[in-house]
């Protein structure tokens, strides 16, 4: 109970602080907390063209109002930093927020943004890339723009007319490079604009032209428009085993047939729902035409048989109208009424049923035809359609008054809450993924009879959100992707705040996402990056810590009353210390990076609830870093005073305090030892001012000790070596030398080595030592 009081203690002040630090950067843009990226775009432009300085120069002030608005900007548009500006205010954003810049007037009035508001092309961000794009294989042309570039304003009106001719064909989406550069990056974009085919990954060569670029998507369609002539007819239509219903399209004199592209159009945008074919009724096909009942036109065959009077006329030759005229020919979901919907819960529970993706709609509210396509796309999961005007019971029950709402029961007995866009693609992806991850949407009844979070025994990871947060929904794909790898030893649980009010005010949520860990009852907030990598790290950190958690006692016994030859790196903090809560997952790999290092060990103190101890230690401020190196008196430290709390600087630092395996090489003894002595060598070039040599150090250390018996490792300090430095050709920093040992064939520059990894430059050096020195005895470490 008193962990759990201190945290909610540690969240109040949180949040007092979040409210007394500085302006409201929502305040200042005008948006709610709750504002979507789209609306906190528009809102700056607004201000950006009217605030801007060029447009204000009697104030003397513009600039820095311009900058203030421009920072809450930069702030409300960033994941990670909205979130923790929510979370602890402007005390809780990196250290390293750098200024902001802003651009002309010209710019926010005429490039802020290109595709923003056009609804047939879908504006990515990474985490919507990651899942819609990456994660299917579903064909996708994107178009990767920078809102700087002339070609990409002239393309823009272009590809505004691909993506309404392809709309339900493939997927058209744009990528701001400007605003997701790490995204762009990762795809390898380098000019723009960049057009890209997914999921093969290629780029766009040709003509940019509407003509050109349709034609290249069609090609990249996974479809097949079916030619059929009287010497195939009979093998391909009547003798398909696929069963799926015949749309044939014949060319003839009663009416007009599908052009190839249009053929291709219709059979994407009803792809593994119905067959698409077309047949000419002129020459050989005549006698098969006059069987059949058709002079010309597009016929429909309900049932996949293609006889005479056995088919429907479709008749329109608009590609969307024809499939919005074959969607609503196909047989609908399976309606389930409240007792049916009963009935498939409990053999869910018993296993005895496979996962449902269940429809909520409301009257003709919710029914688009496109969702029609689902059940084809799901033929492992069972679909079905519940009205919530004829059993509000139910609905009231699921909290579903958003129509249409999709949620997955699951055979765990829960189900889960579709939040994305309603396009039979995107849900039929989440139905696919939810089917398989161990994750619930839970609501309080789950709370009290299932003893989930606090009250439980069993770990259990919970995410705390509000669908209207946009930090939120861009958190959940990633909190999906950690219950995949850790669905099997944690339970994984969403609690939706705006239906689940009284729920997170009781456990004292009040920014979104919050998202907390309750292993055996006890809660360890999560304050890391929004992505699957580090909410991993973050779990087994907390089940399996890598770092002592010190109270006086054993303060005093492991760290004064330390062994000699021993380091001790402590952190003294506060869990409602921001700066505290975003050091902790770099305290973490240190300790991680250090384990095994002989006498290193890694602590932290709580000094809320061991204020005694860091009074005593004189501790005034959190994080506070500190040092007990070897050979030390009872107590004595060094305090961390580096610019950079990332985990290798830190490791860099510890360093520092271990006895070197690696010797200190001058002009002098580089000449008589490495150039002309008859042992294998690995030397480190560096600068002592030189950040990337620092991190480099404790790499270059466990190569020393890992070749220990068969090369030797030494060190050269450029700024005080110039001479030596020249004249191995050293002209950047770190640079890795590698010297065999012949003294006859060696010269100063050596082998260079390009890696800068500890065991790759080990194997390297065992590589190409000569056999008769690998056969003495070594320490490798790896």
């Amino acid at each position: 109970m008193k962990s759990i009081r201190l945290w909610v203690l540690g969240a109040l002040v949180a949040l007092v602080c979040s409210v007394l630090a500085g302006e409201d950067f929502y305040e200042l843009l005008g948006v709610a907390r709750g504002a979507s990226d789209k609306e906190i775009r528009k809102a700056f432009k607004r201000l950006a063209v009217t605030k801007h300085p060029d447009k204000n120069p009697d104030d003397p002030e513009a600039h820095n109002k311009f900058l203030k608005i421009t920072r809450a900007y930069e702030v409300l548009k960033d994941e990670d930093l909205r979130k923790k500006y929510d979370t602890h205010g402007e005390e809780g954003l990196s250290e390293n927020f750098g200024r902001p810049k802003y651009e002309s007037w010209q710019y926010y009035q005429e490039e802020f943004g290109i595709y923003d508001d056009d609804p047939e092309i879908i504006t990515l961000s990474r985490a919507d890339f990651e899942m819609s794009v990456e994660s299917t294989d579903d064909v996708w042309f994107v178009n990767f723009y920078s809102p700087h570039c002339s070609h990409c304003h002239t393309l823009a009106p272009t590809w505004r007319e691909v993506a309404r001719e392809l709309e339900g064909v493939i997927r058209i989406g744009a990528v701001n490079c400007e605003d997701e550069w790490q995204l762009c990056r990762m795809q390898g974009i380098r000019s723009y604009p960049s057009l890209m085919m997914y999921p093969i990954k290629e780029k766009f060569h040709g003509d940019k032209t509407r003509k050109e670029l349709v034609k290249y998507a069609l090609q990249h369609t996974k479809v097949r428009v079916f030619e059929l002539w009287s010497g195939n007819f009979e093998g391909t239509v009547n003798q398909n085993e696929n069963g799926l219903p015949w749309l044939i399209s014949y060319c003839g004199e009663g009416g007009d047939c599908f052009t190839t592209s249009t053929a291709l159009k219709v059979a994407g945008m009803l792809s593994e729902l119905v067959n698409v074919g077309t047949m000419s009724c002129h020459g050989n096909n005549e006698n098969l035409c006059e069987t059949l009942g058709v002079e010309g036109g597009t016929v429909y065959y309900k049932d996949g048989v293609v006889q005479k009077g056995q088919g429907m006329s479709i008749s329109s030759l608009v590609a969307q109208e024809v499939t919005n005229q074959v969607l609503s020919l196909l047989p609908d979901v399976t309606i389930l009424d409240q007792e049916k919907l009963k009935d498939i819960r409990e053999k869910l529970k018993s296993r005895e049923e496979g996962p449902w993706l269940i429809h909520f709609v409301e009257g003709d509210e919710g029914r688009h035809l496109e969702l029609r396509k689902l059940p084809a796309m799901l033929s492992d999961i069972k679909v079905g359609r519940v009205d919530c005007q004829l059993v509000r019971y139910i609905c009231n029950q699921l909290h579903i008054h958003k129509f249409p709402s999709f949620l997955v029961f699951k055979q765990s007995g829960g189900y889960e809450i579709y939040y994305g866009r309603a396009t039979a693609h995107d849900v039929a992806a989440f139905a696919r993924d939810a089917s398989v991850i161990r994750l619930e949407a839970l609501g309080p009844g789950d709370f009290e009879s299932r003893r989930v979070g606090p009250s439980s025994q069993q770990a259990w990871f919970i995410d705390f959100f509000a669908p209207w947060c946009p930090p939120c929904m861009k958190l959940l794909p990633e909190f999906r992707k950690t219950a995949k790898n850790f669905g099997d030893v944690v339970n994984f649980g969403t609690v939706d705040c705006t239906i689940h009010a009284d729920l997170c005010r009781m456990y004292n949520v009040r920014s979104y996402p919050t998202t907390i860990l309750y292993n055996q009852s006890i809660p360890h907030q999560y304050h890391g990056h929004h992505n699957v990598h580090a909410m991993v790290e973050f779990i087994q950190d907390t089940l399996t810590p890598p770092v002592l958690t010190l109270d006086s006692t054993s303060f005093q016994q492991l760290v004064v009353g330390k062994g000699e030859e021993e380091i001790w790196l402590v952190d003294f903090y506060t869990a409602w210390c921001g700066p505290c809560l975003q050091m902790m997952p770099e305290w973490n790999r240190l300790a991680k990076m250090l384990k095994g290092t002989a006498n290193v060990f890694v602590a932290k103190v709580e000094c809320q609830e061991q204020s005694q101890l860091c009074n005593q230690q004189g501790v005034t401020s959190y994080p506070s870093l500190r040092l007990f190196p070897p050979r030390s008196s009872r107590g004595s430290h060094f305090i961390y005073n580096g610019w950079h709390r990332d985990a290798e600087s830190l490791q860099a630092w510890a360093y520092e305090f271990l006895p070197s395996a690696v010797d200190t090489l001058t002009f002098q003894s580089f000449s008589s030892q490495v150039m002309e002595g008859r042992e294998a060598w690995i030397v480190d070039f560096y600068a002592p001012w030189c950040g990337h040599c620092q991190v480099f150090k404790p790499q270059f250390e466990r190569v020393a000790n890992s070749i220990e018996g068969i090369a030797r490792a030494g060190k050269v300090d450029c700024t005080q070596e110039q001479h030596l430095c020249q004249k191995a050709g050293v002209n950047s920093y770190p640079s890795v030398r590698f010297y065999p040992g012949d003294s006859n064939n060696q010269n100063y520059y050596g082998w260079d080595i390009v890696s800068q990894n500890a065991e790759e430059i080990v194997q390297f050096v065992k590589n190409n030592i000569p056999k008769q020195k690998l056969a003495a005895p070594n320490h490798d470490e790896f």
